[in-house]
C-alpha cells in the first residue's frame, strides 16, 4: 500500500477532522527515515482505521516541507481537526511511538469527555455529569474528566468538587486549571461572617454566588470593580479569585477577555 501524499488538503487537513492523521516527512537519502518508515507503516496497517498515515517526500514536496518548517528529517507530525497537535523528530522505537500515539487517539472516555464539554457549554450540567461519571468509570485517573466534573458540581456540591480537584496530581497538564478551580471552590465555601462587613460586602457576596453558578463574566465584572477600588480588598480575596478565573478560562475566553486589561491595570 502506498502512503505517499497525493492531495494534502484532502488526505491530511480534511481527513484529520474525521480521524487523526500521522504525517511522516522523509527523504530517500535519509537513513533514519528508512528505519522509521516501515515501523510507521506496520503500525498504520494494524491501526484498523483509528488513524491514517501519510508520507511526504521532502525532496518532491518542498513547498509542504517549507510550510511546516521541517528543519530535520524524519519529522512526524500528528494532525487533528486540521491542526498539528504533536510531533517528534528522529527515529523512535515502536513501543515509544505506540505510547506517543495513545495519548492522542480517541477512546470511549475521551469521546464522552468531548460530549460533556459540549453539554456544559449548552448549560446541560446534569447531562455532562452523567457522561463524565461514565468516563471516569472507564478511566478513573483521567484528570480532564475530574476537572470538568468538579466544575459541574461547583454550585450543587462545592465540597465534593473541591475534594475531586485534590485528587488531580501535580504532574499532569490539568493541574494548573485544577488549582485555579480549587481556589474558586474554596472561596465559594467562605462563610459570610468571614467576609468584610462594609459597603462593598454585597458586591463580594454576589461575585462569590456568581462563581457557584458559573457566571464567570458576572463574577469577573464584580471582582474587577472591587480591585479597582482596593487591590487587596478582603485580604486579597477579590484579586485572587479574579486571577483564578483568568487562569481557568484563559484570558482570551469570551467571558474573560473584556475584563483582563482593566483587572490587570487595577493590580499594578
Amino acid at each position: 500500500m502506498s502512503y505517499e501524499v497525493e492531495d494534502f488538503e484532502r488526505q491530511v487537513i480534511a481527513r484529520s477532522r474525521e480521524v487523526p492523521v500521522l504525517v511522516d516527512f522523509w527523504a530517500p537519502w535519509c537513513g533514519p527515515c528508512r528505519m522509521l518508515g516501515p515501523v510507521l507503516e506496520q503500525l498504520a496497517a494494524s491501526a484498523q482505521g483509528q488513524w491514517d498515515l501519510v508520507k511526504i517526500n521532502t525532496e518532491v514536496q518542498q513547498g509542504l516541507a517549507a510550510a511546516y518548517q521541517i528543519a530535520s528529517i524524519p519529522t512526524v507530525k500528528l494532525f487533528r481537526d486540521g491542526q498539528v497537535v504533536d510531533e517528534f523528530a528522529g527515529f523512535l522505537p515502536e513501543a515509544e511511538i505506540r505510547s506517543w500515539l495513545e495519548r492522542h487517539l480517541p477512546t470511549p472516555a475521551s469521546q464522552r469527555l468531548e460530549r460533556a464539554a459540549e453539554c456544559i457549554d449548552n448549560g446541560d450540567l446534569a447531562g455532562a455529569r452523567t457522561l463524565l461519571q461514565e468516563a471516569l468509570a472507564e478511566e478513573p485517573d483521567r484528570a480532564g474528566a475530574k476537572l470538568l466534573l468538579a466544575e459541574t458540581l461547583l454550585g450543587e456540591d462545592t465540597p465534593q468538587a473541591l475534594q475531586l480537584l485534590l485528587t488531580i496530581p501535580e504532574h499532569v497538564e490539568e493541574s494548573v486549571h485544577a488549582k485555579a478551580l480549587g481556589l474558586l471552590a474554596s472561596a465559594a465555601l467562605r462563610e459570610p461572617a468571614s467576609l468584610p462587613a462594609d459597603e462593598h460586602a454585597p458586591q463580594l457576596a454576589e461575585a462569590l454566588q456568581a462563581i457557584r453558578e458559573r457566571r464567570w463574566e458576572d463574577a469577573l465584572a464584580r471582582f474587577t470593580t472591587l480591585v479597582e477600588w482596593k487591590p487587596r480588598y478582603a485580604e486579597g480575596l477579590a484579586a485572587d479569585c479574579g486571577k483564578a478565573i483568568f487562569r481557568y478560562l484563559g484570558v482570551r475566553h469570551p467571558a474573560a477577555a473584556p475584563y483582563y486589561r482593566r483587572f490587570s491595570s487595577a493590580l499594578n
